[in-house]
C-alpha cells in the first residue's frame, strides 16, 4: 500500500486557509492529519453539509489498513487501543498504538483473591528511561463455565478497579449475563466456529436493547473461516473486530505464520475482511508448559518454567504483529522483558529518544563535587543516573545535546564536541557551581578530549567506559585529580 502524502490529503480539504483549525494553512493541517496529530473533525468547514462527500472520502483515505479498535471507558486514560497499523515494518513509518497487555483473572478464585489480583494488575508499574510501563486490561476468564460466577467476578473487578475488561468465555450464556452489568465497552473473547451463531444472536440482542458498544474477538485456526465470520459480523453492523488465529503452544511458529499472513493480507493485499487487530495468547503457552513435564523438568519450580516460556512466546508475538496479548504470569521478572520490548518496538525510529540538554545535580553535589559529561540519549542518561544513585555518586552531570545519540555514536558523528560543551557550560553557568575546572569524560568520549579542552578551557580527564564503574573510580581518584590539576581561585 502506497503511503498517503500530505498533498493527497490537501486535495480533499477546503483550501481556504481560514485558520479555524488552529493551523496557518490547509497544507499545514494536512500534514498534521498525515502524522496522526489531528482529526478531520477539527476542520469546522469539513463538517458543513456541502463537504459531506469530501469528508467521507477523506476519512476513508486516512483509515489505516488495520482498523483501530478500543475497549474500556470513554475516558482515554482508562481504555485499551489496538491496531491502526499502516505499514509492515516500523522503519517505513512507525507503529502508533502500543499493544495492550492483559492479565487473566479466573472466576474460580475467591472473592478476595479476585479483588487482590485485580488491584495488583491495576497498580503494576516499573519505570524505564523515564517512562512508566504498566499493564492495560484485565482478562476475566470464565474458567468455571458458570454464568453467575462469571457475573459475580465481573462485579468485584468493577467495584475495585477502573481497568478495561475482556470478557473471556465461549459460553454465550455467560457473556449474556456479564453484558447485563458491564459498565464499560468490553472486549468479548470469543466467537468461534462452534458458538458463532449463538454468540452473534446474544450480541445483536444486546446491541439492539442497549445500543452499547463492544469489541468482538473472532477465533479460528483457519484464516478462511476468520474471514467468513468477519464478513457476517460486518453485514450485521458489528465492525469492532479482533482476529485470533489460535495460539499453538506446542508449535508457536505455526501461529506466527498466521499472524504474518493476516498482516500481509491487510496491508499488502488490502483485504478489508482481514484488516483488524490480531490477538495473541501467550497464556496458552503458560498452561501448556505447566502441564508438560518434558519442558518444566529442567527448572525446579514449574511456575517459573511456565513464566519463562510464556514471556518468550509473548516477545515473539510482539515482533510478529500481535496488536494485543493476554498473559497469566504477572511477576516482575517475567513482565520486564516483555514490557521493555514493547517500549522499544513502539518508539518512533525516526525520532531518537532524548532528554533535555542541561547540567543536572546528582545526589546534592557541592562546589567540590566532580563534573561528568554524558549525552542526552535517554537510555544513556537513565542508565548513568541509575548507576550513580545506586553507588551514591554526587556530581554535576553535563548532559550534552547530541541529538539523542549515545556517546560512541555522537563522537563518531561529531555531536559530542567542544563547541556544544562550551555553549552549554556557559549557558548554565557551570563555573559558578564548582571551584575547580575539571570535567570527567566517559571512556568512549576520549577521542573528543582535545577538542573539548580547547573550546571550553576546562581540563578533561578520561574516566571509565561503564557508568557502573564510576563510583569506585571517584573514590580512588577524585581527590588525587583535584590535587594534581588544582582548584580555581
Amino acid at each position: 500500500m502506497a503511503k498517503i502524502s500530505a498533498m493527497d490529503i490537501y486535495k480533499l480539504l477546503p483550501k481556504t486557509n481560514c485558520k479555524k483549525c488552529g493551523e496557518a494553512s490547509c497544507m499545514a493541517f494536512a500534514t498534521k492529519l498525515q502524522n496522526k496529530k489531528a482529526m478531520v473533525e477539527e476542520c469546522p468547514i469539513m463538517n458543513a453539509p456541502k463537504f459531506e462527500a469530501k469528508k467521507k472520502e477523506l476519512v476513508e483515505l486516512l483509515s489505516p489498513p488495520v482498523k483501530e479498535v478500543w475497549f474500556g471507558y470513554d475516558d482515554k486514560n482508562h481504555r485499551a487501543t489496538m491496531g491502526g497499523d499502516e505499514v509492515m515494518y516500523r522503519y517505513e513509518l512507525t507503529y502508533y498504538n502500543p499493544a495492550p497487555f492483559g492479565i487473566d483473572i479466573s472466576d474460580n478464585l475467591s472473592d478476595n483473591e479476585i479483588k487482590e489480583r485485580a488491584k495488583y494488575i491495576e497498580n503494576f508499574v516499573f519505570e524505564r528511561t523515564g517512562e512508566k510501563l504498566t499493564l492495560d486490561f484485565i482478562a476475566l476468564r470464565n474458567a468455571s463455565n458458570d454464568p453467575e460466577k462469571f457475573k459475580n467476578a465481573l462485579q468485584i473487578i468493577q467495584e475495585n478497579t477502573k481497568m478495561p475488561i475482556s470478557l473471556c468465555s465461549i459460553n454465550p450464556e455467560s457473556i449474556e449475563e456479564a453484558l447485563k452489568i458491564i459498565n464499560s465497552k468490553p472486549l468479548i473473547y470469543a466467537a468461534t466456529e462452534d458458538n458463532f451463531e449463538k454468540m452473534l444472536n446474544v450480541l445483536l440482542k444486546h446491541k439492539k436493547e442497549t445500543n452499547k458498544e463492544f469489541a468482538l474477538v473472532l477465533s479460528s485456526k483457519q484464516i478462511k473461516t476468520l474471514k467468513g465470520m468477519a464478513k457476517e459480523c460486518l453485514n450485521h453492523g458489528i465492525d469492532d473486530l479482533v482476529l485470533e488465529p489460535h495460539t499453538h503452544p506446542e508449535n508457536i511458529s505455526e501461529t506466527l505464520d498466521k499472524f504474518i499472513a493476516l498482516r500481509r493480507s491487510a496491508i499488502e493485499k488490502e483485504d478489508k475482511l482481514l484488516g483488524f487487530p490480531i490477538l495473541g495468547l501467550p497464556i496458552n503457552t503458560y498452561f501448556y508448559t505447566l502441564n508438560n513435564n518434558s519442558i518444566s523438568q529442567f527448572i525446579e519450580e514449574p511456575n517459573k518454567a511456565a513464566g519463562i516460556m510464556e514471556a518468550r512466546t509473548a516477545n515473539t508475538m510482539l515482533i510478529r504483529y500481535a496488536d494485543a496479548i493476554i498473559l497469566h504470569g504477572c511477576e516482575i521478572w517475567e513482565l520486564m522483558p516483555v514490557l521493555t520490548l514493547r517500549q522499544a518496538l513502539y518508539t518512533d525510529p525516526r525520532k531518537p529518544q532524548a532528554v533535555d540538554a542541561d547540567i543536572y545535580p546528582i545526589g546534592n553535589p557541592d562546589a567540590d563535587s566532580p563534573v561528568i559529561m554524558t549525552t542526552n540519549f535517554s537510555l544513556t542518561y537513565y542508565t548513568v543516573t541509575g548507576d550513580f544513585e545506586k553507588d551514591g555518586v554526587k556530581c554535576w552531570l553535563i548532559v550534552l545535546d547530541t541529538e539523542g545519540k549515545a556517546v560512541d555514536v555522537a563522537v563518531a558523528g561529531g555531536q559530542y564536541n567542544g563547541e556544544n560543551a562550551k555553549n552549554l557550560i556557559e549557558e548554565k553557568g557551570l563555573a559558578d557551581k564548582v571551584n575547580h575546572n575539571v570535567i570527567i569524560l566517559p571512556g568512549l568520549g576520549a577521542p573528543a578530549r582535545g577538542d573539548i579542552e580547547e573550546k571550553t578551557g576546562w581540563n578533561c580527564v578520561v574516566g571509565t567506559r561503564d557508568s557502573s564503574q564510576v563510583g569506585d573510580f571517584l573514590k580512588k581518584n577524585w581527590e588525587n585529580i583535584l590535587e594534581k590539576i588544582g582548584k580555581n581561585n
